[in-house]
């Protein structure tokens, strides 16, 4: 029978699933919304771009007080009001408006930030050093399951109906209903949930709680992880929005850009469920064969993922629409998904790995961990999303292997230091006998 734990859990990852199969596919298909809409007049055509970028602003700073809000409100009812904050943006585009826009657009960016340092810190309630590799895998492949039922929704948009350029109004509202009433469900489903098994009292001082998070940043091994989230900011971005408009702008593997876009969403969604359903059965064994070689498998395929989208794609794919050949072939769709796969299943690697570390460290600052961890991994992705209407897809992938071989570095040591020091415990409790 299934203990209470893992059915907190379970829940946990079926609201996340609940709201991000709604803000993950109108992530997909924002801009053409936009677009469409900015055809009247009524809204600038880059609005979406300006949404984005309050989003992640908004986000990155709501990280520095996420973890004394979830301390306040409890991880339960954190996620929940995190959970609204996403039904009043996707709500904004049944009316859309530049100022209802940009408005929701900073109040989901700060949703956001006590949506996911509430995620962690539920889940780290629920978790004991012997859970966290299985909780961390169970709760990552449940949630990721969205990116596989927002790409086949999204495929049948612009494959099935006539939306391929612009998206008739009628879609529109159909689409941003239902995305609404899905956000407003994952917040009753967040309302439901039990109290966690291993509760974790409330530290009751704002100003305390402040300074825990100040002092745990600049500990040694937090300096460590530092360098650790940004790569995983750094290839989240990569493999969110710059390795699908590689595929959408590069017409040699088809004309129908957004529906490719839409394959790759479910690909990338595929890799991401296997690992969370491989990492959820191996969890004990994971931990036991240790996280750091399964981070080295990670960074492997991570780098291989990189040669092959250099070889598969133009330097100009990331940037203009275009009808170039890879460094070495034409660009291949095949290939193309099959890397989606990749990197999805890479991705998954990296973040579960991280959960559980930070689960099985911090059990008694696991909110603060975790707002440190969203607070760069946003930061990082903000600016990777900057530099890389810059610069060359090349130029990318190259600053993604550098960061990818220093964050494989930083979690050997972290992870070889907390594996010694829980040996020694382990020793001077056999002494003590």
């Amino acid at each position: 029978m299934m203990s209470i734990a893992t059915q907190n859990v379970v829940q946990l990852a079926f609201g996340f699933f609940v709201n991000f199969v709604a803000f993950n596919t109108q992530g997909m298909i924002e801009e053409s919304v936009v677009e469409s809409v900015s055809l009247d007049g009524s809204i600038t055509k880059y609005a979406g771009y300006y949404s984005l970028a309050i989003i992640y602003a908004f986000y990155t700073l709501g990280n520095l007080t996420a973890a004394q809000i979830v301390d306040t409100l409890t991880p339960k009812w954190a996620m929940c009001i995190g959970a609204l904050c996403y039904a009043s943006f996707q709500v904004g585009f049944l009316f859309l408006n530049s100022t209802y826009l940009y408005i929701s657009s900073a109040i989901l960016g700060f949703g956001s930030s006590i949506l996911w340092t509430g995620q962690g810190s539920y889940l780290s309630q629920n978790c004991t050093k012997e859970t966290t590799s299985r909780m961390a895998a169970l709760l990552w492949g449940m949630h990721e399951c969205c990116l596989i039922g927002g790409g086949i929704l999204i495929f049948i948009v612009f494959s099935v109906t006539d939306s391929y350029d612009v998206i008739p109004k009628f879609t529109i509202k159909l689409l941003y209903s239902m995305f609404t009433i899905l956000a407003i469900l994952s917040a009753f489903v967040f309302s439901m949930l039990r109290e966690p098994v291993y509760k974790k009292e409330k530290s009751g001082c704002y100003k305390k709680l402040m300074t825990s998070t100040f002092r745990l940043l600049f500990t040694r091994k937090m300096l460590f992880l530092i360098v650790i989230f940004s790569y995983v900011g750094i290839e989240q971005s990569f493999w969110t929005g710059i390795y699908p408009t590689c595929v959408s702008f590069t017409r040699k593997l088809g004309y129908n850009g957004n529906a490719l876009v839409a394959l790759n969403l479910i690909c990338t969604g595929i890799g991401q469920v296997s690992a969370g359903i491989i990492f959820g059965f191996l969890g004990d064994k994971v931990r036991k064969l240790g996280r750091d070689y399964l981070i080295l498998f990670a960074t492997f395929i991570h780098l291989l993922a990189y040669v092959i989208i250099g070889l598969n794609f133009p330097a100009s794919a990331s940037l203009t629409k275009n009808d170039d050949s890879g460094l070495f072939w034409t660009p291949n769709l095949y290939v193309a998904l099959a890397i989606g796969i990749v990197l999805g299943f890479a991705d998954a690697c990296w973040n579960t790995q991280i959960m559980s570390f930070l689960c099985e460290t911090y059990p008694e600052k696991s909110a603060q961990a975790f707002a440190i961890f969203k607070f760069f991994e946003s930061l990082l992705s903000c600016f990777t999303f900057i530099f890389s209407s810059l610069i060359s897809l090349y130029w990318v992938l190259t600053i993604l292997s550098i960061f990818s071989i220093l964050a494989l570095i930083c979690f050997f040591i972290v992870e070889r230091e907390r594996v010694d020091l829980e040996n020694a415990e382990e020793n001077a409790m056999e002494n003590r006998k």
